[in-house]
């Protein structure tokens, strides 16, 4: 298969570090972005490059659409194409109903929610490059993907705290939607992962109570790994799911969602 390129949003570590380092060993170029946490995603752009992965690292604020253009424009000069969009960069404060200023809602909703949408529409016109050669003889060259990672929560809304956060995950499901429809004409194709609760440095801002809430409720009976969750990005990256658009995939260790 020719090469492919990827670009995966906050993945200095998490499900973001995992999915890179997925793709890296299926064959794709990455680009990565990072918000804070360059060394994150230095260590993780070093990873990659061991399993044969050329590799770059950008800073991007999904709230800053200056910030976005420019990375769009890099990806551009470098590569000229993208072929998987992975939507993975996000923040998730840990706050109590009554704690939520609104200044921190405008920042989770601002940065989930717009960001996917501003970074998957400016990323249009990569994914769009290539699709006039749609007889090509390699079904992978012309296929391309959108991969949201929303969560659980935007499907059960908050148990305890993060209302904000629900709420942005939600909508990112709403905009995987509407994208898929939009888009499946021009054969691009978005999907949406939905896990349940990681192991990850924001879950580790959990309390004791919070963290055996969590665990009581997951039938596997304890937080699943970011290796999970980037397994699956990487199938609905594929160019072997052609047919899967639209989907909101679970990865939640077996809890119902009703």
């Amino acid at each position: 298969m020719p090469r492919r390129f990827a670009l995966i949003t906050g993945a200095s570590s998490g499900i973001g570090a995992a999915t890179a380092h997925r793709l890296a060993q299926d064959g794709y170029d990455v680009w990565l972005t990072f918000a804070h946490d360059e060394a994150g995603a230095t260590t993780t752009a070093k990873h990659c490059a061991a399993a044969g992965a050329a590799t770059r690292v950008s800073r991007l604020d999904l709230r800053d659409t200056a910030s976005v253009d420019a990375l769009v424009a890099e990806v551009t000069a470098a590569w000229g194409r993208l072929d998987v969009l992975v939507n993975n960069g996000g923040v998730c404060p840990y706050r109590a109903l009554d704690d939520i200023e609104l200044d921190e809602w405008d920042q989770v909703m601002e940065t989930n929610a717009r960001g996917t949408f501003v970074l998957s529409r400016a990323a249009l016109p990569l994914l769009r490059a290539g699709r006039e050669d749609a007889e090509h003889a390699d079904p992978a060259a012309t296929d391309r993907a959108i991969v949201n990672v929303a969560s659980i929560a935007g499907q059960q809304g908050a148990l305890r705290t993060g209302v904000h956060y629900a709420a942005s995950k939600g909508a990112m499901l709403a905009i995987t939607r509407s994208f898929a429809r939009i888009l499946a004409g021009e054969r691009i194709r978005v999907n949406a992962v939905t896990p349940g609760p990681v192991t990850s440095n924001i879950t580790d801002q959990l309390d004791d109570a919070g963290r055996a809430a969590l665990t009581s409720s997951i039938p596997l009976g304890d937080f699943g790994a970011p290796e999970d969750v980037a397994w699956v990005i990487a199938s609905l990256a594929d160019p072997r799911a052609a047919f899967v658009t639209g989907a909101t995939y679970d990865v939640n260790g077996g809890v119902r969602i009703d």
